[in-house]
């Protein structure tokens, strides 16, 4: 097996054990037990930088195809930040730069999907992870047994986690393995792949009980009514099945075992939807769980409000942020939270809080310049009727959108299970734009790397 093929998979190995392993894949570090231990995903771009050498064909490519200006400017600020930020608190300046650090995997995604044949293997093990997704968030209910027989491993701060069942991805990716089922409409065993995707998404919604799984699958509706309206009309009869279910569950007096309560009712479901408000309900809520929600959206509120009186303090901080190193949610003195919990559960406010307003506008700028990226792509493999590599693409952008939404009530681009899968993907749409867009126009010979995978059929 050649260089390039041999490093197409493991990064696909490593990407996938990040979406599948979730939480506890992130601790998995070298050497293990140490609290400066490097993350296996450092580890790879490290193992990509040593490698840069036999890439330096794709430099020019990669800078034509990503959004350079807001990249470049992101950049300059954070690893301003970041060096002032290392000689002062060491380790905890890296480790609360994941969100820079890891849109390298921007360089990584683009690189190997320039390895012939790399595209189609990588729609590949997409699929085979939405199924392993979905198939583990079906475990849920057993979570607590499952902690006990699982091997642990030691997190930064020393203290034991298992390694399997941590449900902290997989239930967003499950989204996306639903979406997938309602747009494929394959058939399992004479049953229509619509009908699992409806009883998938309410099990999720019912056992996971996260307010912003509820906003995740409302997006998905949406989506599915303005892209594919034909689809969309199949939605109805198994999402009402799958609340049926539920009804029925719920009236025979089975427990749910979910993440919040397992004392649910409809009307639980709805006040708990309501509960992302923050507000008290008038003194209505039924369930102290509800309360204790919506009271979480209230706290939230104050760690930014304190972060942008930081920020606003000087018109150093203003430009430039707080830097890296200095936990953002101990600037609120919150006594009720754990010394561990360093981001504010908003990754835009992290961004500001860091980076200052400088780095969020150039944040912004990129992320919305990648959007428009992959929705041009999108309709450029659609338009030209690569409908496997097109469909892909579908799931990936519903995929990124169901990140973005989790960001905003979690630090989840501060987190390497969402940062990596996000940032590599969105680098072999890249490739796939240039292919499109650029290749066609330049001078590359067929010995060149990105003329061969755009001939690969990938």
């Amino acid at each position: 097996m050649s260089f390039p093929a041999s490093r197409l998979n493991l990064t696909l190995v490593i990407v996938s054990l990040y979406m599948v392993l979730d939480a506890a894949f992130m601790l998995v570090r070298v050497p293990p037990g140490t609290v400066t231990s490097v993350p296996t995903g450092e580890l790879l771009i490290v193992f990509f930088f040593l490698s840069l050498p036999r890439d330096l064909d794709f430099i020019n490519p990669f800078f034509r195809s990503v959004p350079f200006v807001p990249l470049v400017i992101w950049w300059l600020v954070g690893v301003t930040q970041l060096c002032i930020g290392i000689a002062e608190y060491g380790f905890w300046a890296l480790r609360d730069a994941t969100s820079l650090v890891e849109s390298l995997f921007l360089w990584i995604g683009f690189v190997v999907a320039a390895v012939p044949g790399a595209v189609p293997k990588i729609i590949v093990w997409f699929r085979r992870i939405l199924v392993l997704s979905a198939l583990i968030v079906l475990t849920y209910p057993f979570r607590d047994f499952l902690a006990t027989i699982s091997p642990a491993i030691m997190s930064v701060h020393m203290k034991p986690a298992p390694l399997f069942f941590t449900y902290s991805l997989t239930p967003i990716v499950s989204l996306v393995t639903a979406l997938w089922l309602f747009v494929s409409d394959i058939r399992f065993a004479g049953l229509r792949s619509s009908w699992l995707a409806g009883l998938l998404l309410i099990f999720v919604a019912a056992l996971i009980q996260q307010r912003t799984i509820y906003l995740q699958i409302l997006f998905l509706f949406v989506l599915l009514a303005a892209t594919k309206p034909a689809n969309a009309l199949r939605v109805v009869g198994p999402v009402l099945a799958g609340i049926a279910v539920l009804v029925a569950v719920l009236a025979l007096g089975v427990p749910i075992p979910g993440r919040v309560s397992a004392d649910v009712s409809l009307n639980f479901y709805l006040q708990h939807f309501l509960a992302i408000g923050g507000t008290d309900g008038g003194g209505t809520w039924e369930s102290d769980a509800v309360r204790g929600a919506a009271g979480g959206v209230n706290q939230r509120f104050l760690w930014w409000s304190v972060i942008w009186e930081n920020v606003t303090s000087t018109w150093t901080r203003a430009l430039f942020g707080l830097g890296y190193g200095i936990s953002m949610v101990a600037l609120a003195n919150d006594p009720t939270i754990d010394s561990a919990v360093r981001e504010p559960h908003n990754s835009l406010v992290s961004a500001l809080g860091r980076t200052g307003f400088i780095g969020l506008v150039s944040y912004v700028w990129l992320h919305v310049a990648l959007a428009i990226t992959a929705v041009r792509t999108y309709a450029a493999y659609r338009a030209k009727g690569f409908d496997e590599t097109s469909q892909w693409i579908f799931l990936l952008g519903a995929m990124f959108a169901l990140f973005w939404i989790a960001a905003i009530g979690e630090d989840a681009f501060e987190k390497p299970f969402i940062a990596i899968p996000y940032y590599f993907y969105f680098g072999v749409v890249l490739n796939l734009w240039y292919r499109d867009a650029y290749a066609p126009r330049s001078r590359a010979t067929k010995d060149s790397p990105i003329f061969a995978v755009r001939n690969s059929g990938g």
